[in-house]
């Protein structure tokens, strides 16, 4: 798997779905499609805003501007969180490139 880059755009992938329950954020893989039922993974509030961020529209430049916005941390740590959280969720085949877009 090659790093990804700030210019890359990614999507949620179709094994996962992603509920907000109650003050919880999760993501759980679709059983049907070969996931492994213990790989739920409960977001921070960082991670579950990244999530709903990756959108197959939004760049991770864009997404990290928005990380620096709202919760006012600076853009380096933001782009380290924004990248170590992608390589997380690509690992755990969450997030993939998206469809179509050049980045």
């Amino acid at each position: 798997m090659s790093p990804s880059r700030l210019d890359d755009v990614y999507a949620h992938s179709p094994r996962v779905v992603g509920r907000r329950i109650g003050d919880e954020f999760v993501l759980v893989p679709l059983v049907g499609r070969g996931a492994d039922i213990d790989s739920i993974l409960n977001l921070n509030k960082v991670g579950a805003f990244i999530w709903e961020q990756l959108d197959g529209t939004r760049s991770g430049t864009e997404v990290v501007d928005a990380l620096v916005k709202r919760f006012e941390v600076d853009r380096p740590t933001a782009a380290q969180d924004y990248l170590d959280f992608l390589t997380k969720l690509r690992g755990l085949k969450a997030a993939v490139p998206a469809p179509g877009v050049e980045g």
